[in-house]
């Protein structure tokens, strides 16, 4: 009885090695530790930004008492006020929430009632496009607006306030884009050059599997651990929202779609550096350098300039912390010490469509540099 040949293995194609090289990259981040390490700075960055402001005074809310509420004139600045009667001077509560139903206001240490609205009235401002010097360039505010002559009286107010969810998430959102960079350079900035300094590549490059499946299992292994970082702080900056303030902000998961693109753009870019240079260490350096000095400086050229840089990546990443901002901050000059400022916002369309094209040209020519790219000594 004649033995029956042993059955042929087909090898997998191209397309399904890709999964199998983004799990063994990703089994490579939590053997190395990049991965815990990071989660560890995601808990360290929630922890302390919960903390350190109540700690430093700045709780999340309270009640203020007997606060004294310094009167602008109206008649020195051009603002209007359609529906109600012209004011006679505006006071600024510096709170983002207060219960209107806690305000009380004193004349000279003594109660001044609203009179129905003839005395004062407590409101809500939208300033933006029109920023008084003296309110600080904030663009919502609450404030009093006297409808009698309160000059040369002393305003005082007492009120409960809270934070907001907008100003909350933003305490936090503001260090979201560090953390993007962070898990670009954890994740991407060696691993072209890597397999090539570590001579790794003389293990995998003769075996049958095409170097742009290799390329795409090991960016898609740097997306998922950049991503788990970043939802784990989005999560994380959510939960302590709601406990702290009640709720998030109505644009929060925007902001967190527009960190995922942050990411891919970076992680991008990340790839190219490491496809030109020749070791980690460099490629690491220049990678985390890229985005937080060198072109944050030539963000910061621009205030001076006047020139506005929607090609800068790191500019358009600032989408990330004003898209919670409502209304939306619009670009602004103004004139202090004898020099002109000049203050940028990206665009929300533009932020999307410049990250869409860092990250796409970036993979596209960090995985050409991979594919021509000869081993060595």
């Amino acid at each position: 009885m004649s033995e029956s040949p042993p059955p042929h293995r087909k090898l997998p194609s191209d397309i399904t090695q890709i999964p199998i090289v983004w799990s063994y990259e990703l089994l490579k981040y939590f053997r190395s530790w990049r991965l815990v390490a990071s989660v560890i700075i995601v808990v360290a960055m929630l922890a302390l930004l919960y903390v350190l402001p109540p700690a430093l005074g700045r709780p999340y809310s309270g009640t203020d008492s007997q606060v004294t509420v310094w009167v602008q004139d109206l008649d020195s600045l051009n603002m209007t006020f359609p529906g109600m009667p012209t004011p006679y001077g505006i006071g600024i509560l510096n709170k983002s929430v207060i219960a209107a139903d806690s305000l009380v206001v004193y004349r000279d240490g003594t109660l001044y009632s609203s009179a129905n609205g003839t005395n004062w009235i407590f409101t809500a401002l939208n300033l933006a496009g029109e920023l008084p010097s003296f309110m600080g360039g904030m663009s919502k505010v609450n404030a009093l607006l006297f409808l009698q002559n309160v000059s040369g009286s002393v305003i005082t107010a007492t009120y409960e306030w809270s934070t907001s969810s907008e100003d909350f998430s933003g305490i936090f959102l503001a260090f979201a884009s560090i953390l993007v960079i962070i898990a670009a350079t954890f994740f991407a900035a060696d691993a072209i050059v890597g397999e090539f300094q570590n001579r790794t590549g003389y293990l995998v490059f003769p075996t049958p599997l095409k170097r742009w499946a290799l390329f795409m299992g090991k960016f898609a292994a740097s997306m998922t651990a950049g991503l788990m970082v970043v939802s784990l702080f989005y999560a994380g900056t959510a939960a302590l929202s709601f406990v702290a303030v009640g709720g998030v902000d109505d644009d929060f998961l925007l902001s967190y779609l527009f960190a995922v693109e942050f990411l891919w753009a970076t992680t991008a870019v990340a790839y190219l550096i490491s496809s030109v240079l020749k070791g980690s260490t460099g490629a690491t350096v220049l990678t985390f350098l890229m985005f937080i000095v060198i072109l944050p400086i030539v963000d910061s050229v621009s205030t001076f300039a006047g020139v506005k840089i929607d090609a800068s990546l790191t500019f358009v990443g600032g989408i990330i912390t004003f898209i919670v901002v409502d209304p939306y901050p619009v670009d602004s000059v103004t004139d202090q010490f004898g020099f002109t400022f000049y203050m940028y916002y990206p665009e929300p369309w533009v932020a999307a469509i410049v990250c869409l094209a860092y990250a796409v040209v970036g993979m596209a020519v960090s995985m050409f540099l991979f594919n021509r790219k000869q081993l060595t000594g």
